[in-house]
């Protein structure tokens, strides 16, 4: 009898945890701002990229104080790299190359309310991004890599396929609001090297990616 009584109370216990997995399920529009930034050892960034992310997102209640939120965005990310335009027996003049490129990007977050009495949700998580380039290549006499030496330097469009390729890495950030509205901000860094994206390249040098970003998101 003790034994059927155990059971019976832990089926109740499974099925009201089941049941509380499938009290919200939230589908809404997200679009924000976006501000991107490349780390490298072969460059120095003037300063990074902020441009319009538009997308959905899906949000999972575990529970009341537990959900998981996967958002699938598209942005535009990228630097501006400091540059040079080496000019015979002159020295040579500052410019900037644009390494701008498109990404639709997905991420995945858990979710953690610390408190019931009010909508503030704690996320960490993971994303994953597909790159494709759009990048001028002109002009081609800018160079990067040594701005004291230009015979080791190399030409700044060099690095222009470095840019599509797949994107990697963890993601924080936090959440605020219920219902209808959510206003979040996510910082994400990324860990896949970019330079090798590139064909025929020795090792060694990296390219990698950070991103900070608010939005607002309108659940249906």
């Amino acid at each position: 009898m003790s034994q059927k009584i155990l059971l019976n109370a832990f089926m109740l216990v499974v099925l009201g945890t089941f049941a509380e997995a499938q009290t919200r399920f939230d589908f809404g529009v997200t679009a924000g701002v976006n501000y991107s930034s490349l780390r490298s050892d072969l460059f120095t960034t003037s300063s990074g990229r902020i441009a319009p992310a538009i997308g959905f997102s899906f949000a999972v209640g575990l529970s009341k104080r537990f959900e998981l939120n996967q958002e699938v965005v598209f942005t535009l990310k990228g630097a501006h790299a400091r540059a040079l335009y080496y000019l015979p027996e002159e020295a040579p003049a500052e410019n900037t190359y644009n390494y701008h490129y498109n990404t639709f990007e997905t991420a995945l977050f858990a979710g953690f309310r610390p408190s019931k009495d009010f909508p503030f949700w704690l996320q960490g998580g993971a994303f994953m991004g597909t790159h494709f380039a759009h990048l001028d290549r002109d002009p081609k006499d800018l160079r990067i890599g040594d701005y004291e030496d230009v015979n080791n330097s190399m030409a700044a469009d060099d690095l222009n396929d470095a840019f599509s390729g797949l994107d990697f890495g963890p993601a924080v950030g936090f959440s605020v609001g219920e219902g209808h509205f959510r206003a979040t901000a996510r910082y994400y860094l990324g860990v896949q090297n970019l330079y090798n994206n590139l064909d025929f390249v020795p090792s060694g040098p990296h390219i990698r990616t950070s991103a900070l970003r608010m939005s607002l998101t309108y659940f249906l």
